[in-house]
């Protein structure tokens, strides 16, 4: 079909050529050999009088009008996405819709594990692809690669829809044996001791305690550097070291080792606030309505628990 003179089905290419920044990996993800997607960048030169990708030593780069067009080609595609998915006899216990999840493993372990639980008992039939989230959540979340995205309020994107989830606090985490540390952790302590730090893109994303921290003045002694919160007992176990997580994650851990004891802070910290985000063009997304309610749901019966066990 074409509109003003342009084949529609060559924007679906364009779409993976701008995303991919190449002929070949663009041609894998379309499932198109890559004489076939190099004769579709041929025609889109053309029509747009732009050479779109040009060779700059060993990568394609996109030229000043592909970069005008990245996302309003992206947007186009995401409303026909969202218009296709729509149905108003959506019903979970027979969809075998499938919706992408990116989120932390901090937020899997305590939070949407449940939630999964809950959607394999009201939808069965459904799927769900769950990504660890590093640095390119909302990068994701534009080129819908994802359908939602969890992440902390201040790193959420301000150009998509956000729905808060859930609150946490902080507390340390240390080896019940470590003998530098008595039944209330000092400042002076937690300064001195080591610590396991949670940190991505060499320390250019960081947790809220390390945002307190900086902005208290604290230096801290980082003896080890992870990316993923689950794995940080392995550090702590036998050592001095310390480590300050999401107090839900912490208590959860303890449980998983009862050699772990969890300790307040000694310094204000700020609560944690998980958001969902979605783009725009699915806000109405029946399934993701129905998901985003579950989510709603789960995340409530987690914040009476709390207030009852405080």
């Amino acid at each position: 079909m074409r509109f003003n003179k342009l084949d529609l089905n060559q924007l679906v290419v364009l779409d993976a050529l701008l995303s991919e920044r190449s002929v070949t990996k663009a041609a894998q993800r379309l499932f198109l050999s890559q004489s076939a997607t190099s004769c579709a960048m041929a025609r889109l030169r053309e029509y747009f009088d732009d050479e779109l990708l040009v060779q700059v030593g060993r990568a394609m780069v996109l030229t000043p009008r592909a970069e005008e067009l990245k996302r309003p080609i992206r947007e186009v595609l995401l409303q026909v996405q969202a218009i296709t998915n729509e149905s108003p006899a959506f019903d979970p216990s027979t969809s075998d819709r499938k919706i992408v999840v990116e989120t932390s493993d901090y937020v899997i372990s305590v939070f949407l594990g449940e939630v999964l639980r809950r959607a394999s008992l009201e939808a069965p039939l459904m799927k769900f692809g769950v990504r660890t989230a590093a640095t390119l959540g909302l990068t994701h979340l534009e080129n819908g690669e994802i359908d939602l995205l969890i992440t902390p309020d201040f790193r959420a994107g301000s150009a998509y829809p956000s729905e808060s989830l859930f609150e946490d606090s902080w507390s340390c985490l240390a080896w019940a044996e470590n003998d530098r540390i008595d039944d209330v952790l000092t400042l002076t302590q937690y300064l001195e001791l080591g610590h396991v730090i949670m940190e991505w893109a060499g320390g250019a994303i960081v947790t809220s305690d390390s945002r307190a921290a900086a902005a208290l003045g604290y230096q801290r002694r980082a003896e080890v550097t992870v990316e993923t919160f689950r794995i940080v007992p392995a550090f702590l176990v036998g050592t001095r070291r310390i480590a300050t997580l999401q107090t839900r994650l912490a208590l959860l851990l303890q449980r998983d080792s009862p050699s772990l004891r969890v300790l307040p802070c000694p310094y204000p910290i700020p609560e944690l606030v998980e958001v969902v985000q979605y783009n725009k063009f699915q806000e109405r997304d029946p399934a993701l309505v129905w998901f985003r309610q579950l989510m709603q749901e789960v995340a409530k019966g987690h914040e009476d628990s709390h207030r009852l066990m405080s």
